[in-house]
């Protein structure tokens, strides 16, 4: 199961709309006194105190958590009903549709590229019929230029919005997978596990989540022997088999040759049955090569996570059951003696 690990998306977007709804709040206030008591526009004052409103909103759901899609999509969609409403009402000269041109910046930042190419299409569909409309009727012949140049200027803004919001997300998934992966075996590291442990802290007040710690077996020999090349072979050679059978489950490499899966929905009872499946595949599974082989076992400690303990005492219970196995005559799987004498009375 691939989870959406380290996004700082969701925190930019968070932070341009927080600061673009406080600032479009503050301009649309200046812009109801000047609408409403200097110039002869109420229907514009309005139309901004609405915006205003929801502005402030907006501001305030989004400095205090995270806003939904929907709430974000809203705020754009109303941002360009106000520009299109005020390029209606006032004549051309005005130059409203101006800030038309921030549609595709600020769809883009805010909504992300895909639901960002619809606002984008919305807007300027909208806004090109208004100026097409106003020139029209603010003189007595089509002056088809400043179409023309409002079409060139949005779309080259549009075209360079879409191309950075490609690549900023390639480079996004790229570092996040840098950040995320061990470099050696491919599998998830300690510091993706330390990100997504409150998540799946969350998660066991509904499902099941049991913790498995595995370490290989008098690994340390397989290096003084082998060497660390064949030792590095050894260790993806582990991830890449453990990793095929936890299938949609995380697995991490938390230290030399230790490994830590994530068995989601899983209580203590399937949690021991692959244990031992894990254990006894890599108990028959040549290592290195064929022409050198290399047996290896492994010793697990298996703990199942509750809303209350941190990752450190999830860790430190887990692997006090590996060191139990390990002092018990390794290659076996040993279960936290709690929830060991819990699954024996359930039964």
């Amino acid at each position: 199961m691939e989870l959406d690990i380290f996004n700082p998306s969701r925190h930019v977007r968070r932070a341009v709309l927080f600061w673009l709804s406080t600032l479009l709040g503050s301009l649309s206030l200046t812009g109801i006194t000047i609408n409403g008591f200097l110039d002869d526009y109420p229907q514009v004052a309005i139309a901004q105190s609405f915006f205003c409103g929801f502005s402030c909103y907006v501001a305030f759901r989004t400095y205090n958590s995270n806003t939904s899609l929907l709430l974000s999509n809203c705020y754009i969609y109303s941002f360009i009903a106000l520009i299109s409403f005020n390029t209606f009402v006032y004549t051309i000269d005005n130059g409203v549709f101006v800030w038309s041109f921030l549609y595709p910046v600020l769809s883009y930042l805010i909504l992300g590229k895909r639901y960002g190419v619809i606002a984008t299409m919305v807007g300027y569909i909208i806004q090109l019929s208004l100026i097409i409309d106003k020139c029209m009727v603010d003189s007595d012949e089509i002056n088809w230029e400043l179409p023309l140049n409002f079409a060139t200027a949005y779309l080259s803004v549009w075209l360079a919005s879409h191309v950075l919001e490609v690549k900023r997300k390639t480079s996004e998934a790229s570092l996040g997978q840098l950040a995320s992966r061990d470099a050696l075996t491919s599998v998830y590291n300690r510091h993706a596990l330390v990100h997504n442990f409150e998540r799946y802290r969350q998660e066991s007040k509904q499902l099941p989540l049991s913790l498995l710690v595995l370490d290989l077996d008098y690994f340390k020999q397989v290096n003084d022997k082998y060497g660390h090349d064949v030792g590095d072979k050894v260790l993806i050679q582990t991830a890449a088999l453990v990793d095929q059978l936890c299938d949609e489950h995380l697995v991490y490499r938390i230290g030399g040759e230790e490994f830590c899966i994530a068995l989601h929905n899983t209580a203590i009872q399937d949690a021991m049955i692959k244990a031992e499946e894990i254990r006894a595949a890599i108990e028959s599974y040549k290592f290195n090569t064929n022409e050198q082989p290399i047996a290896l076992t492994a010793s697990i400690g298996i703990y199942q996570c509750d809303l209350f303990n941190g990752l450190d005492s999830v860790l430190r219970n887990a692997d006090k059951e590996l060191y139990k196995a390990k002092k018990n005559g390794r290659n076996q799987v040993m279960v936290c003696h709690q929830q060991e004498q819990a699954l024996a009375n359930s039964s």
